[in-house]
């Protein structure tokens, strides 16, 4: 089964998961989902940055329960040369092992999502990447015009949390901390 088929599946069951555990006893107008979008995470070293994005993002968001959850597969990740994506994939994030990093949480703030404006956005979950869950607080911004609902998020993910481990002669080449932003616009989701 090639890398697209074993996406397309795990995107479906994905959907299907969170659809069940959010939609018991809740209306389906409250329920929003992203299906692309842009994750960039970005490193900062002496010898050289590094960075990478994906647009292989899916999202879902319940307006009333608050809950939120992402899911970006791995792989997915484009970088500017082959070389590093074999060696993110493969040597660091193992993504063969662990195919995706996840979040899933809730939205602390109350907001108003019929009223268009800016709002301030922190959500509480886990974050899951290379098989390692932490507990997060994420700060964003949710963004609301003509009903449309969109997401900017920023936020730092140490590689040691999550054992991620850089070989010593790459030290310099691979910041500690790595900046993560993420993007996306929300649909209401229309049941099929």
């Amino acid at each position: 089964m090639n890398n697209e088929k074993i996406f397309k599946s795990m995107k479906k069951k994905f959907y299907i998961l969170i659809i069940f555990a959010f939609t018991s006893n809740v209306a389906i107008s409250q329920m929003y989902k992203a299906n692309s979008g842009m994750v960039r995470f970005f490193s900062e070293a002496t010898i050289e940055n590094i960075e990478a994005t994906s647009k292989r993002v899916s999202s879902i968001l319940n307006t009333k329960t608050k809950q939120i959850v992402f899911q970006i597969p791995i792989t997915g990740f484009d970088f500017d040369k082959d070389l590093m994506k074999e060696h993110f994939n493969e040597n660091y994030l193992e993504s063969e092992k662990y195919p995706k990093g996840t979040f899933s949480g809730k939205i602390i703030e109350d907001i108003d999502y019929t009223e268009d404006g800016k709002y301030t956005a922190t959500a509480k979950g886990t974050l899951k990447i290379h098989g390692i869950e932490k507990e997060r607080t994420i700060k964003g911004t949710i963004t609301i015009k003509d009903g449309v609902i969109s997401l900017l998020g920023k936020f730092y993910v140490v590689l040691q949390d999550h054992k991620v481990k850089i070989p010593k002669i790459l030290f310099s080449n691979i910041a500690e901390k790595v900046e993560v932003t993420i993007k996306v616009t929300y649909k209401p989701y229309v049941k099929k």
